[in-house]
């Protein structure tokens, strides 16, 4: 949704595909709400820098022309539904889902100790997810 919703902001779709990204968009959340149910988030945060970072290190070619100023309009997208709640979304759906959010900034691939925190943090969480928002 963030991402469609950053295209209309950018002035990629205009008012009218917007209007119509958000219909079917919440057409298909009521027609496959019993098959898809939304039990909560995990928001894995990081910051831009360290995301184009990645990135890079990746090097996979179809990402070669991102750029840090895109992701940082993602992180604010993200930023703004997941963990501010400021995001007007269409669906109670979405609106009411728990957050857990994880701060991934550091190595948790080759360090883990990370690993293990952010996992405890995971099943301290519970599932389905029932935690509000944790850092």
């Amino acid at each position: 949704y963030v991402f469609a919703k950053n295209l209309f902001e950018a002035g990629h779709l205009g008012a009218l595909e917007w209007a119509i990204y958000q219909d079917w968009h919440t057409f298909l959340l009521q027609e496959l709400a019993e098959r898809v149910a939304l039990h909560g988030f995990l928001y894995l945060q990081a910051a831009p820098e360290k995301c184009l970072e990645r990135l890079r290190r990746r090097g996979r070619p179809e990402e070669k022309g991102v750029q840090l100023d895109y992701l940082q309009q993602l992180h604010a997208q993200h930023e703004s539904w997941l963990v501010d709640r400021t995001t007007e979304v269409h669906f109670a759906g979405l609106r009411e889902a728990s957050v857990l959010v994880l701060d991934v900034n550091r190595d948790f691939e080759h360090d883990a100790a990370v690993r293990d925190v952010l996992m405890a943090k995971v099943g301290s969480a519970g599932a389905p997810c029932r935690g509000s928002s944790l850092k």
